[in-house]
């Protein structure tokens, strides 16, 4: 199933919300979520937006009042590329990652990729990361073991200068591969 129409897919979004928080006993109240479609993100899959809880911390539950409930509330966003390039389950894995932003936002009212996040991830089989849907302009690969490492989409210090980098993989050097 191709989700591409805006409409389809907030609606999507809205019953796979429902659904994980049946199966995967998320921490969300759907009712504080709502749903964008972004035909903008070429590289970005997935975002969670909401307003911050000054002083907010993962971990620490703040003092909740009905005045605070603006930072509760998350918008899940998913982009078009990214619907257009998946199949329907890792397009729901990426929904997953940013329901978990969301059961952080409304138990601290911040969130992160901290370790708590991590755990939280690796307990409920939810991908950390998604596959890539956009064509990088350069590759970063290990010198020893051939692995790709990075993708880059522009000029960065690591494409410029990959001799000051070591791999994470082989603490090997980086090589760049020109894909453009």
């Amino acid at each position: 199933m191709r989700l591409t129409d805006a409409a389809a897919l907030r609606g999507w979004m809205a019953y796979e919300t429902r659904r994980a928080v049946d199966t995967l006993a998320l921490d969300v109240d759907p009712a504080l979520v709502s749903y964008a479609v972004s035909s903008r993100a070429k590289r970005r899959a997935g975002a969670c937006r909401y307003t911050p809880l000054p002083n907010g911390a993962v971990g620490v539950e703040p003092a909740w009042s009905e005045r605070t409930r603006i930072h509760r509330e998350a918008t899940v966003t998913l982009a078009v590329r990214a619907a257009e390039s998946f199949d329907e389950a890792a397009l729901r894995g990426v929904l997953e990652h940013e329901l978990l932003h969301v059961e952080q936002v409304q138990a601290y009212g911040v969130t992160d990729h901290g370790p708590a996040f991590r755990e939280r991830a690796d307990n409920l089989g939810v991908p950390l990361d998604c596959p890539p849907f956009a064509d990088p302009a350069y590759r970063l690969r290990c010198t020893d073991c051939e692995t790709v490492v990075g993708r880059r989409y522009r000029r960065c210090p690591t494409v410029e200068e990959p001799a000051a980098y070591r791999t994470g993989c082989c603490d090997a050097p980086l090589a760049v591969e020109d894909c453009r």
